[in-house]
């Protein structure tokens, strides 16, 4: 693992490439109330029940790592959307897309459009997805 020393950022591989340029996170939220209640109740319970995790907010997207980067999340006008790879494709309806990214791993897109579907079985996923080594 390496962590960039001017963002702080962590990588898999050395000197991997990637942009510093972070941005505010309040500035992914702007006229999305309904995002960032949902937002925080996801980083709140991911806490509370997964373990700690840093935000770092980039110009494209907000991310959540662990020990690994395990969540990214699109904040939209009236849905919050995450995702998150997994060893495995998920046969469930919740899923908006899944895209292969490498031999064993699998982004899974979905949207949230409300606290409540903050459930345990998206719970069981993301604890899987913050224990997956990227």
């Amino acid at each position: 693992m390496w962590t960039c020393s001017s963002c702080g950022r962590i990588f898999q591989k050395t000197n991997q490439p990637h942009s510093c340029k972070g941005i505010p996170l309040e500035n992914h939220f702007i006229n999305k109330e309904k995002a960032n209640i949902i937002f925080k109740s996801l980083v709140k319970q991911i806490e509370n029940k997964i373990g700690k995790c840093k935000i770092i907010s980039l110009p494209c997207c907000v991310h959540l790592f662990g020990t690994y980067d395990f969540l990214a999340v699109l904040p939209k006008k009236e849905t919050l959307e995450i995702r998150f790879g997994l060893n495995r494709k998920l046969a469930s309806p919740r899923m908006k897309q899944i895209v292969p990214v490498g031999k064993k791993i699998f982004k899974h897109c979905l949207n949230l459009n409300d606290v409540k579907e903050i459930d345990e079985e998206l719970f069981g996923w993301l604890t899987q997805a913050y224990g997956l080594k990227n």
